[in-house]
């Protein structure tokens, strides 16, 4: 008895470890899980890059994303991070842009008419504003 019981667990035991070692079936692309740091907003997910306004050139909106990085580096960036304000980072990110190149107040202005643009579509074409109410 003692040595049907012994065999039993070990074939129980190396049925579980062949099963560790099996490659795992591919998932279709819907179903797989969200990996850590994946996802939109603020739901852990790195944030997008804003799309270039169809009002802003090429060059212009090269020389805000030199512009952009280069706010990130500023002092009052830095501490409106620490702070985890979003509205006071937005605000310093663009007074640190500002402060570089006045010339840049253009493409604010024209990624906030495509930000209003983008809120006042129909289903399936919100771009992040806030989510409609239940009934």
């Amino acid at each position: 008895m003692k040595i049907k019981f012994a065999l039993l667990l070990a074939l129980i035991t190396s049925a579980g470890l062949l099963a560790q070692d099996a490659p795992k079936p591919d998932a279709p692309k819907g179903d797989a899980p969200a990996k850590k740091g994946e996802g939109k907003g603020d739901k852990g997910g790195k944030k997008q890059a804003p799309q270039r306004p169809e009002s802003v050139d090429e060059a212009t909106w090269k020389k805000f994303g030199e512009a952009m990085k280069a706010a990130q580096k500023d002092e009052a960036v830095v501490k409106a991070k620490e702070a985890k304000d979003e509205k006071a980072v937005r605000e310093a990110i663009k007074a640190a842009v500002l402060k570089a190149d006045a010339s840049l107040e253009a493409v604010f202005k024209a990624l906030e008419e495509a930000r209003a643009k983008g809120k006042g579509k129909g289903k399936g074409g919100d771009k992040g504003g806030k989510k409609p109410e239940a009934k």
